[in-house]
């Protein structure tokens, strides 16, 4: 929110240096003088562990509600899922990959190019599959016991952490001339989605037989910062050219967030907060994330934010709205209210995707979204806002249509931070009760709707009237 005194100093300022030359005859237009953004200092934050996506608070809170509805179906489905088994086998790679399948799958002369033909096997472009996979597990195992008290469940967990820290040795980098030491696809900056779920699973297990005290998760959290986090650093520095998307900033963000939480870095934990307040890049809020602010046209009184990834399609719009949900609630956790920020500018921006995106109630909430047509949706388009952009070479003119009804596992995190706080969000309330109650990776068929975000949102967020 913008302060009144900053106003008034921005107006004393302009009309210092312009008074002589801007006003001609006794009037002015003041109206469309630009005042400048506010910014912001870093700051010293108190760090309760656990923190991050989980406090003790939420975690006595769910554990005192699990005999109850929603959260005992949404336990149930936490415990039965595949990736939530005490004898799940970690599948670590020595260096991990996300590359373009059509450049790099066949091992073709690209390889050569970037210095890592050594390297080369069947599938290793795509095998940051297998890291999807195991940090989804951990995660899911490290709530199982937090919840349950299960020591097998938090055993596992960690063996799959210290496997990856003993083997892994980061991101697959070039080390030809074309690629030293660089990743050889953009793509694989998308990789740090996970890491904020590896990082919450390492913080949640910190309290099994005094783990955080130990070598091991030492070892862990040094694997983590060394392999990922110089990475995610020179990505948001470096993407201010209008070219990768909003939720390439948002990934590597959260992860760089987390892992300052995890690893109680002041300096980690700045860069991540104030680049979403101020940066340059899209995963800013105040800027480029965010084009424009509508009222609601339907009249409820609350606010619409169009996000950075509204014209292009709706699986990055709507995987957007979660990760900006588990920036703010890691951020939230350690005193940092980011869901308030500048008059609940994440909010209204959770608010457009939601209200754009859901569905009837008679659609249900297992359909193909390939197959829905606009009389399935709960509002016509035309009820949604939008104002023209051009972004990474695309102009844009209307919401895209593109995977529009996209299902992804976050909506209660947005729901239970607005009715634990009197935050009307209508859409928001809306959305997660349709969903309700959702689950987490391994329950969704799809790698991405799966795996980009820690889902459970239900179990852990909810929160009743």
């Amino acid at each position: 929110m913008k302060k009144i005194f900053s106003i008034l100093m921005a107006g004393v300022a302009m009309l210092g240096a312009s008074a002589c030359c801007e006003i001609e005859d006794g009037t002015t237009d003041i109206k469309d003088w630009e005042i400048p953004a506010p910014t912001y200092d870093p700051k010293v934050y108190t760090i309760n562990h656990p923190a991050m996506l989980h406090s003790a608070t939420d975690i006595d809170y769910v554990k005192a509600h699990l005999g109850q509805q929603p959260w005992s179906d949404a336990y149930q489905k936490l415990l039965g899922g595949w990736l939530c088994s005490n004898t799940h086998k970690a599948s670590p790679v020595e260096y991990i990959a996300r590359l373009d399948a059509g450049n790099w799958g066949d091992g073709g002369g690209r390889w050569d190019d970037a210095g890592i033909r050594d390297l080369y096997y069947p599938g290793i472009h795509n095998n940051f599959n297998q890291f999807s996979r195991d940090c989804a597990a951990a995660y899911q195992l490290s709530l199982k016991w937090q919840l349950a008290g299960d020591a097998e469940a938090a055993a596992c967990a960690i063996k799959i952490l210290e496997d990856w820290a003993a083997k892994n040795k980061g991101i697959l980098l070039g080390r030809g001339p074309r690629f030293k030491d660089e990743v050889v696809d953009p793509n694989e900056y998308l990789i740090m989605f996970q890491i904020h779920q590896a990082a919450n699973a390492a913080e949640l297990l910190r309290n099994y037989n005094n783990w955080s005290e130990s070598e091991s998760f030492k070892k862990v959290c040094d694997w983590m910062v060394s392999s990922f986090a110089p990475f995610c650093s020179k990505f948001i520095a470096n993407n201010i050219y209008d070219h990768s998307w909003m939720n390439w900033d948002l990934a590597s963000m959260t992860a760089l967030l987390s892992m300052g939480i995890l690893t109680d870095n002041q300096d980690m934990i700045n860069e991540a907060i104030l680049h979403f307040k101020q940066g340059e890049g899209p995963g800013c809020i105040m800027r480029k994330g965010v084009i424009a602010v509508f009222d609601d046209p339907s009249g409820t009184g609350e606010k619409l934010a169009q996000g950075n990834e509204a014209g292009r399609d709706q699986g990055h719009n709507v995987l957007c709205a979660g990760m900006v949900g588990a920036f703010c609630q890691m951020a939230y956790n350690i005193g940092e209210d980011l869901f308030a920020f500048e008059d609940g500018r994440a909010i209204a921006f959770a608010q457009y995707v939601a209200k754009y995106n859901i569905v009837k109630p008679e659609i249900g909430s297992s359909y193909n979204k390939g197959n829905l047509s606009p009389a399935s949706f709960r509002y016509e388009e035309s009820s949604i806002p939008f104002k023209e952009y051009t972004y990474s070479g695309n102009n844009m003119t209307v919401v895209s249509g593109a995977g529009r009804g996209e299902i992804r596992p976050i909506w209660d995190l947005w729901a239970g931070y607005c009715k634990s706080h009197g935050v009307k969000a209508t859409y928001i309330q809306q959305i997660a009760e349709h969903f309700r109650p959702d689950a987490g990776g391994g329950h969704y068929n799809a790698a991405g709707p799966d795996f980009d975000q820690a889902g459970f949102s239900t179990l852990m967020y909810h929160r009743a009237d």
